[in-house]
């Protein structure tokens, strides 16, 4: 992946994941950087970076960092069996810029994984601290391409900073209003649009419910004389009854079985058609041939 043209989106999930696993070492009082993997799609020059995974690491005393491998190879099938669509894109960490320590880290990833050129996603927390306290808006995140040189028989990293962009889509708005208003509810005394969705949906499922049985009950008392026959109420219940059956499951489930037997049908004439081709096909390459094998005999 070269630097020029390069159009990264990356999407809020990530940005949670790495958020989330910087609190949890700050909290655990672990000093040494996070570092996770990077998953998405990649179309073209466009990259979609929608998740990301921890990684196993361990701080070397010569400052390299050793992956364990094994948990790498085991979480990245898993997510690949999972979401089919995605491929492995890179890495991220923290820290303000890619450290000296982190070329052989990037050329260890790049032998283990199945990309030839990942790229870094680069994370400062201290700085991100401080624009917490400050309330800014800008996001403390850099996302780097690495070049790798050849000279004389030595491999050198550079690296090169990508502009990115943030890209949501409709489902993943939802989600993070939800994640970013839970924490202010109890307080503030408002929910997210995920949370106003759901009560409304059971809201109104709660008072359809309340609204048949009132009308079973009223049912009942006509039938056993107790209430007068209404016969405007009487067509209205009609009516509303034919509508909840239309959206009954065993009406879906037969209107469902009779588009697919439907479809079934369409595609069986479509095989015998191509069959009935066939056989005619063979039929006249055999016609062909016998017609030749008696001109032969004949001329013998």
């Amino acid at each position: 992946m070269a630097a020029t043209g390069l159009d990264v989106h990356l999407h809020p999930l990530v940005l949670i994941n790495i958020s989330d696993h910087v609190v949890r070492f700050r909290s655990a009082g672990r000093s040494e950087r996070v570092l996770g993997a990077l998953l998405g799609a990649q179309e073209g020059r466009r990259i979609d970076v929608h998740n990301s995974f921890e990684l196993v690491s361990q701080e070397e005393p010569g400052g390299e960092r050793s992956l364990d491998l094994d948990f790498f190879q085991q979480r990245l099938s898993q997510y690949l069996e999972v979401f089919p669509r995605y491929e492995f894109l890179g890495w991220y960490s923290t820290g303000p810029h890619p450290e000296e320590a982190d070329k052989a880290l990037h050329r260890k990833i790049q032998e283990v994984g199945a990309n030839e050129n990942p790229f870094a996603l680069l994370v400062d927390a201290d700085k991100m601290s401080r624009e917490k306290a400050s309330q800014s808006e800008d996001l403390p995140v850099k996302v780097y391409d690495a070049t790798v040189h050849i000279e004389q028989g030595v491999a050198t990293v550079t690296w090169n900073e990508v502009p990115y962009i943030i890209d949501t889509l409709e489902a993943e708005r939802i989600a993070v209003n939800h994640v970013a208003k839970s924490a202010t509810t109890a307080a503030a005394g408002y929910s997210s649009d995920f949370t106003q969705y759901t009560s409304g949906l059971s809201n109104s499922v709660v008072m359809l419910s309340n609204r048949i049985k009132e009308l079973l009950e009223h049912m009942k008392e006509v039938k056993e004389g107790r209430a007068p026959k209404n016969p405007e109420v009487l067509r209205q219940t009609l009516s509303i009854c034919q509508a909840l059956q239309s959206v009954h499951p065993t009406a879906l489930q037969e209107e469902f079985c009779g588009e697919y037997n439907d479809a079934t049908l369409v595609v069986l004439l479509a095989t015998l058609t191509k069959v009935c081709a066939n056989t005619s096909d063979l039929l006249d390459k055999f016609q062909l041939a016998y017609d030749r094998i008696a001109f032969f005999s004949v001329a013998l």
